[in-house]
């Protein structure tokens, strides 16, 4: 896993921030994201998901299927 140390003042603003953070490059490119944990929706959601007849898929045959497409 990479690491990247950020400044005691980013650091601070990504810890005191209730919310996803957006990460961008000085001139304003988007690099990525910045998540705080769940919120209640998205565990309400994630319940509602699991509950349901809806069929899943383990992540280790959906690897296994899309291995087999690139073999083709």
């Amino acid at each position: 896993m990479t690491h990247i140390t950020v400044e005691a003042v980013q650091a601070q603003l990504i810890l005191n921030s209730g919310e996803s953070i957006e990460i961008r490059y000085e001139q304003g490119r988007r690099l990525g994201f910045v998540t705080h944990g769940f919120s209640d929706d998205d565990v309400a959601a994630a319940a509602d998901r699991a509950a349901s007849d809806e069929t899943r898929y383990a992540t280790e045959g959906v690897l296994k299927h899309l291995k087999s497409l690139a073999d083709d």
